[in-house]
């Protein structure tokens, strides 16, 4: 065997003990959360929280149950979904029935999100833990398809820093960078207003299954 061949040998034994994942050497962490159906009077519902007003982080914004991945969820992310939701809603994982999973979000500010559809059983169960929720909230499922989300733009640029080598990289710009632009959606109901990233994670979940639930309403099903 030569070098080549003995390299070749090592590289692949090292890059196979593990399937590749994401970089997370900037910081990312990752998060799962649920996009929580229920049956309600009017028809089977979206569930929302709104967060308590006495978090530190985004207190009183709109939000979907989840949390941070725990190393014990050996990337079964689902399982942080399901745990996340019982914790604040004061479910047990028999009460949750998972539909499946939406494409995984590469936020601009740290987490990587994946979310899940899926099926609270009994929304008389419901008991919401009040440090971390403000209150809870549905919006029918008929009524969000008729939706016309407000949609804006967000722009992102960067800026060096006072260790930026610029004798290294003497054309780089010293003020800000602007790099791209992304959308943001807003969905009003009543006095709450959806956006951000739970915005994004249920106008993707309209659009990917829009024309089976359309049929579903058609056929009155609900």
């Amino acid at each position: 065997m030569d070098k080549m061949e003995k390299l070749q040998a090592i590289l692949y034994e090292r890059l196979h003990r593990r399937p590749p994942g994401i970089d997370k050497l900037d910081r990312l962490w990752e998060a799962a959360v649920l996009l929580p159906l229920v049956q309600t009077e009017k028809g089977i519902a979206v569930l929302f929280e709104e967060r308590a007003h006495s978090l530190r982080r985004q207190p009183g914004e709109i939000c979907f149950p989840g949390g941070k991945v725990e190393c014990s969820d050996a990337h079964n992310f689902a399982v942080t979904a399901v745990r996340e939701t019982c914790e604040e809603l004061g479910l047990t994982p028999e009460d949750i029935t998972i539909c499946g999973e939406l494409d995984s979000l590469v936020t601009h500010m740290g987490p990587i999100i994946h979310p899940f559809v899926g099926m609270i059983k009994d929304i008389s169960k419901i008991s919401y833990s009040p440090s971390e929720v403000e209150c809870v909230f549905t919006v029918p499922l008929k009524e969000l398809l008729a939706m016309e989300p407000r949609r804006c733009s967000m722009e992102l640029a960067d800026h060096p820093g006072e260790d930026f080598p610029f004798d290294l990289v003497p054309n780089r710009m010293r003020g800000w960078r602007k790099h791209k632009q992304y959308y943001v959606y807003f969905y009003e109901y009543g006095k709450f207003v959806i956006w951000g990233l739970t915005a994004r994670m249920l106008h993707a979940f309209l659009y990917r299954s829009r024309a089976e639930l359309e049929q579903f309403f058609v056929q009155g099903k609900d």
